[in-house]
């Protein structure tokens, strides 16, 4: 008796006369085991295209690009509801470029949070070296020398101006204004040491210069109008030894870390 076939929830389309692949070949065609296509199934990621007449899962070749899409998404981080929706966007044609937008920044926004502690321990690695050279007894050896040029160099800052565009995008806060952009031009180019503990990154800007104190009371009090609006914990600005310290907590403090990173390339508008 023929078996009957169940709808698939996403169509592959198989072409006339082509050939179908058994769960077991289309898994090894890929690289995975027969019970990681049947739990992309259940996940709504993956259909199969008809059943054979004992039952068994039959697919097309489309199949085969639909989980190597999967693995390249999963590869990048996106999670299994976002490749759900890529799939679906891409199959009924859907998926515009802001949905598309904001997904992908989203992952985005995951990668440079993860990149952040990177980035500040390398910026921390190039002072650190150059206080070693500087000291009296330091070393002295040109492959010092081109170690923390390569380290100072870093090539995965951003630009304050993206670094304060990911901000705003991310907290909605209000730097974009006349207020924000006179506070950021006072802080470029300070000298900054950085650190993280728990959830916060703390942001020494070093120096007396009452300017930057200013500048800095500023920043953290817009910030604690945008915070107390979207309950986020507010910033914290704090007088230390070596200048003044500004500490950002929560999800998005790593942001304010990347910013000041940036700002310390710049050169302080004239």
């Amino acid at each position: 008796m023929t078996h009957t076939t169940s709808t698939p929830t996403r169509p592959e389309g198989p072409e006339r006369g082509a050939p179908l692949l058994t769960i077991g070949q289309l898994a090894r065609r890929v690289g995975l085991r027969p019970s990681a296509l049947r739990f992309y199934e259940a996940q709504g990621l993956l259909a199969p295209a008809d059943y054979s007449a004992a039952g068994y899962r039959l697919y097309t070749a489309a199949a085969e690009e639909t989980l190597r899409f999967i693995q390249r998404a999963q590869r990048l981080g996106f999670a299994l509801a976002d490749i759900k929706t890529l799939l679906a966007g891409q199959a009924d044609g859907t998926l515009g470029e802001e949905a598309l937008a904001t997904l992908a920044r989203k992952r985005l926004v995951a990668l440079e949070r993860q990149l952040t502690p990177l980035l500040v321990q390398r910026h921390e690695l190039g002072l650190f070296l150059r206080d070693l050279r500087a000291a009296p007894a330091g070393p002295r050896h040109s492959a010092l020398d081109l170690l923390i040029e390569r380290v100072c160099a870093d090539p995965q800052a951003l630009s304050p101006d993206a670094a304060l565009e990911q901000l705003l995008a991310e907290t909605d806060c209000v730097l974009t204004g006349h207020e924000g952009r006179v506070i950021l031009a006072l802080l470029r180019g300070r000298h900054v040491h950085l650190w993280q503990e728990d959830d916060a990154y703390h942001i020494l800007v070093v120096g007396a210069d009452p300017s930057a104190a200013d500048a800095l009371a500023r920043l953290a009090r817009l910030e604690a109008g945008c915070h107390a609006s979207t309950g986020r914990e507010a910033p914290e600005l704090r007088q230390a030894e070596e200048g003044y310290l500004f500490v950002a907590r929560g999800a998005h403090a790593f942001l304010f870390a990347r910013l000041f990173l940036a700002l310390e390339q710049e050169r302080p508008a004239r």
